[in-house]
């Protein structure tokens, strides 16, 4: 498919896991890829495969708490390739797990600053090109953590739900005017971290695939498809959306094993 073709899209968070996918995707359906990241050495290795395959891809070194570097990075996308189309914002700084009693101040600043404010600034400063060229797609990733949660996720959990409010607020703000914000919501995703538990954690594997209807967890090119077609010119009326993908994990009350996976007792 070429969806994309003519489109400049920036990925924040682009050196692995989600980020790095849906960079990928949007290249092999015709996008001009900005991969923005703290440092360029998975970026920069990326845009060079991507390059080979015969697509336009720029790596950025930006970290997404200095404002000034993310007005930079957008610039430098509509300087080097004229336009900007497409936001993903990837950029996490990952959960900041243990004891809400426990959690210091800089911990919570942390995770908030690169969830919710990095997010903040990568769309702000997305959306004033975005506003002026009367298009443009925005697409965020939150959590299924905002819809149902482990204990002592508190700093991660403010910060996705902040997200999702963010998206609804300029879904409302700039629907009129061409520009589309929705987010993603993943459940588990098959990535370095969740492949070390599922190999070494018994109950990470009953809590994860367990209660996951579906019996499995995604992969990262399965979210890099919807966000890439949230990120479309076809899903130009769905707006101010989390879109949860999780094989039915916070749809499912169930709390032993599923039906399908060992024989009902005998009644």
């Amino acid at each position: 498919m070429t969806r994309f073709e003519g489109r400049v899209a920036v990925v924040t968070g682009a050196g692995r896991g989600i980020g790095r996918a849906t960079a990928a995707r949007l290249a092999r359906e015709g996008a001009a890829v900005v991969l923005a990241a703290r440092g360029t050495e998975e970026t920069g290795a990326l845009a060079e495969e991507l390059r080979a395959g015969g697509a336009t891809a720029l790596a950025v070194a930006a970290d997404v708490v200095d404002e000034a570097a993310v007005a930079a990075l957008m610039e430098h996308a509509v300087a080097e390739l004229g336009r900007l189309d497409v936001l993903v914002t990837c950029a996490a700084a990952g959960p900041a797990s243990g004891p809400t009693t426990e959690l210091t101040l800089e911990q919570w600043r942390t995770v908030l600053d690169v969830d919710l404010t990095g997010a903040f600034l990568a769309c702000r400063e997305a959306g004033r090109h975005m506003l002026a060229g009367g298009y443009g797609r925005i697409v965020n990733l939150t959590s299924f953590h905002v819809r149902a949660t482990y204990p002592e996720r508190s700093a991660y959990v403010a910060a996705k739900a902040g997200v999702g409010g963010l998206t609804q607020a300029l879904a409302v703000e700039w629907g009129g005017r061409g520009v589309t914000v929705n987010s993603i919501a993943p459940g588990p995703i098959r990535t370095d971290r969740t492949a070390w538990f599922l190999a070494n954690d018994p109950t990470a594997q009953s809590g994860m695939l367990g209660r996951t209807p579906t019996g499995r967890i995604a992969e990262t090119e399965e979210v890099a498809a919807l966000a890439a077609y949230l990120a479309c010119e076809e899903a130009g009326h769905v707006t101010g959306q989390t879109v949860v993908i999780d094989g039915g994990w916070t749809a499912n009350a169930w709390w032993g094993t599923h039906p399908w996976q060992a024989p009902l007792p005998s009644r």
